[in-house]
């Protein structure tokens, strides 16, 4: 993802009525949210292989995070991290008891690769991953 989108956010800006000089991420696109919960859903824009990086703030609240689809729930407090494929994932943010809760959603869609011509990432496997990256490992060919 992060291959894909260093291609395709440089060839967006360029094409911007009003250019930026930069962009403060390798996502395309991020919401904040304050004190708002989000109901159950699937991301529309991404693609497959794109992960959310969810990354929650505020003040003393005891919020979570529920990836539906897997019938997961996840202590959410102020700086917590998360990464999941949010097209693939339902994921939600029911009512809380205290605090304030914020969130910056940070996404990508899948129309600016689209736009751009640059390909969707493949969904990364363990065995990809040791094979680029491991140290001395063989693959075997099936």
């Amino acid at each position: 993802m992060y291959d894909a989108n260093s291609k395709a956010t440089p060839l967006l800006l360029e094409e911007l009525t009003r250019p930026l000089k930069s962009w403060p991420a390798i996502y395309h696109a991020m919401d904040v949210i304050a004190n708002r919960i989000t109901p159950r859903h699937y991301d529309q824009g991404g693609a497959v292989s794109f992960y959310d990086h969810l990354i929650s703030l505020g003040e003393d609240h005891d919020a979570c995070l529920l990836l539906d689809t897997l019938h997961g729930e996840f202590a959410y407090q102020a700086g917590t991290s998360a990464l999941f494929p949010g097209k693939v994932l339902a994921h939600s943010v029911p009512e809380w008891s205290r605090g304030e809760r914020i969130v910056i959603a940070h996404y990508s869609k899948d129309d600016v690769q689209d736009r751009m011509q640059v390909p969707r990432p493949l969904l990364p496997t363990q065995l990809g991953w040791w094979s680029k990256h491991g140290p001395n490992i063989a693959v075997a060919s099936s």
